[in-house]
């Protein structure tokens, strides 16, 4: 990997944070809302179940602590996982799309006149390779 090509912040610009807080809430959300519905679907149901309300208490209490500790385990473990993958997600869609600029940039101020390049992993490879092969005719 080119030493030049290594980024020096978390978020390259406002775009980057834009998406990655796009990417962010839209896993978030959806997972905070099932989370919700599941928990009183569980509560609701058992209650139905139930006629004698002291019956209700005696086994929706203890199910209801269970399902907290649950949900307080495995929330952050969700929401961190969520957070990785979006800025994961983000990184390479945005740190290519940066370079390509850059070095665009750079091309027409009579910098640089080599191909553009980016990381193995990076979108937009087909995009390169077109501004590449432009960049030979030129």
């Amino acid at each position: 990997m080119n030493k030049n090509n290594k980024r020096k912040r978390a978020f390259a610009n406002k775009l980057h944070k834009e998406i990655f807080w796009l990417v962010f809430i839209a896993a978030l959300v959806p997972a905070a809302i099932v989370m919700v519905l599941l928990y009183y679907l569980i509560f609701n149901i058992t209650a139905e179940q139930m006629v004698i309300p002291e019956a209700i208490a005696y086994n929706l209490i203890p199910a209801a602590k269970k399902v907290i500790v649950i949900l307080l385990f495995s929330a952050p473990i969700c929401t961190a996982a969520i957070l990785f993958f979006a800025y994961k997600i983000s990184h390479r869609i945005i740190g290519p799309f940066d370079r390509i600029v850059r070095e665009l940039r750079e091309c027409t101020e009579g910098k640089k006149k080599d191909h553009i390049v980016i990381r193995k992993n990076d979108k937009f490879t087909p995009l390169v390779d077109k501004i590449n092969k432009l960049l030979d005719k030129l």
